[in-house]
């Protein structure tokens, strides 16, 4: 069954596609949707779609931009675009894009379903030439991955490796590159199990273009990422190992590992990033089995897991600031939900227990736990008392213990980025571009520490932050839906209802009525 997500702007358009097509009889799976191409590339990233579905006209990242970004970095997934616009220019451009289809709104689910279809043949086909070509290759199935193995050896010889391109490129082969990066892919099979793994290895690298070439190894495989610069490179090798991990050959796999070496310039130093990578699968076993894609950046992260979904904002920024920053901090959040309640009271009495659950998951992320650490008297005293001097004492503690703990702002890039998220999560343009600048990663790079340090993708985090403080907008606040959907980083207040009854079950007028706040 090939998976399918779908991009468009107009809700109703998604809600119409997604309700009236018969998705499962067809063949297909609807994995993900998304009203722009910004907020669509996280989440195709993760998902690893096979075929993508798009509208043209969208805010943020149109979708010729999004076909562009998608078939640099996973050029494996057939693009269907579909489009209100009969504009030749932008056919002209779907194909320089390699777009299989475009279809004109409105389209009838007979429509969508032919065109899914043939989509799903080429695909097909697609995959099986590229199998027969790889056998086809000079004549022998495995001349090109025995000569790719010779440059994973312990010791190499300049000429010889020089030799070595130049017979890859008289099979067709090009390894001359500005920047390269080797793959480390270890996993516990065998005989055919193994075999059928690694050439879906093969097939996936296939599909890239040239820019990604396998070979088996005994331990499982080993790739080499080719890229015109090192972000390139970074970028292609976190792409290539996600999706990786997703191949049916590989999905149960329980224990992974997909070790990513560092950024070469040379050709000649292809070795030195296959040790590295070899260095990185071998420190990550001794810490424990499982499915991991990991990089030689974060061998010394110290990782961090949520236990929820329900994330507080005040936890949020109080997570990773400094204590120089606790008054500002809960001034903010005072004022803030101060803001449209009857009596401040019922807002600093939100903030209290707020401020008490921030504490004590402040302690137990630094690994302590809060019953040795928090002062039980102080805790009632932060509940019950007027003014915040308690409050405050409380979360000093918590934040003292945490940075005793070296869990404190700067410790990790994900420590970072969600020190960031906690502050910018009301920026309706934000995207993971953003947050990966700021911590100085790749996209892809960053998407995959993320998702491996928090549990979530970068996504669900920022929609499960959104979602929290709007919960709390509900319950303290008579603000409107529509003002909270704004107030909380969503242009769309329909799409912001959308997503808060996937998220909770319930409506947002709903959840305010069983939590006590009827206003508005």
């Amino acid at each position: 069954m090939m998976k399918v997500f779908l991009v468009d702007d107009e809700i109703a358009i998604r809600e119409n596609l997604r309700n009236s097509f018969p998705w499962e009889e067809n063949g297909f799976q609807l994995v993900g949707e998304a009203p722009d191409g910004e907020m669509a590339l996280p989440m195709i990233r993760d998902l690893n779609p096979d075929i993508l579905l798009t509208d043209i006209r969208m805010p943020f990242m149109d979708g010729m931009a999004l076909c562009a970004e998608v078939k640099r970095v996973l050029p494996w997934i057939g693009v269907v675009i579909l489009s209100g616009y009969d504009d030749f220019s932008y056919a002209r451009q779907a194909i320089s894009l390699g777009v299989k289809e475009y279809l004109l709104k409105p389209i009838t689910a007979d429509e969508l379903g032919e065109a899914l279809r043939r989509v799903a043949g080429q695909i097909a086909e697609e995959r099986r030439a590229q199998s027969l070509r790889r056998e086809a290759a000079s004549g022998n199935p495995f001349l090109r991955e025995k000569l790719l193995a010779s440059l994973f050896t312990e010791e190499g010889d300049r000429f010889e490796d020089g030799q070595l391109m130049r017979q890859m490129r008289a099979m067709g082969v090009n390894l001359a590159a500005g920047c390269y990066v080797v793959i480390d892919i270890a996993f516990p099979l065998k005989d055919e199990a193994r075999a059928r793994a690694r050439e879906a290895l093969s097939a996936l690298a296939e599909a890239t273009g040239g820019s990604v070439f396998t070979c088996g190894m005994p331990h499982g495989a080993r790739a080499l990422v080719l890229g015109d610069n090192e972000r390139d490179a970074e970028e292609r090798a976190y792409s290539f190992a996600a999706s990786a991990a997703h191949l049916p050959q590989l999905e149960h796999c329980e224990s992974l590992m997909l070790s990513i070496g560092e950024t070469v310039t040379d050709y000649f130093d292809i070795r030195r990033s296959m040790q590295s990578a070899r260095h990185v699968r071998h420190a990550a076993a001794g810490r424990g089995g499982g499915r991991r894609i990991i990089g030689v950046g974060e061998l010394d992260d110290e990782t961090t897991s949520l236990n929820s979904l329900e994330l507080s904002p005040l936890y949020e920024r109080l997570q990773y600031a400094p204590v120089e920053e606790l008054d500002a901090i809960l001034a903010d959040y005072a004022d803030l939900l101060g803001s449209g309640v009857e009596g401040r009271e019922l807002a600093l009495g939100y903030l209290r227990i707020a401020a008490v659950i921030a504490a004590q998951r402040i302690v137990t992320d630094a690994g302590a736990d809060p019953q040795r650490v928090l002062d039980e008297g102080l805790i009632a005293e932060a509940l019950r008392a007027e003014g915040l001097e308690a409050v405050r004492a409380l979360l000093e503690q918590a934040m003292a213990c945490r940075d005793a703990s070296g869990r404190g702002l700067g410790q990790t890039p994900v420590g970072r980025a969600r020190s960031f998220l906690s502050k910018r999560y009301s920026d309706p343009n934000l995207m993971l571009q953003d947050v990966a600048g700021e911590v100085g990663m790749s996209q892809s790079h960053f998407s995959t520490v993320f998702a491996q340090e928090t549990g979530l993708t970068f996504t669900q985090y920022l929609t499960a932050l959104r979602i929290g403080k709007a919960k709390e907008l509900l319950t303290a606040t008579a603000m409107r839906s529509s003002e909270i959907a704004f107030a909380v980083g969503y242009n769309d207040a329909h799409y912001f209802s959308y997503m808060f009854k996937k998220q909770t079950g319930v409506t947002p007028s709903e959840y305010r009525k069983e939590n006590g706040n009827q206003r508005g």
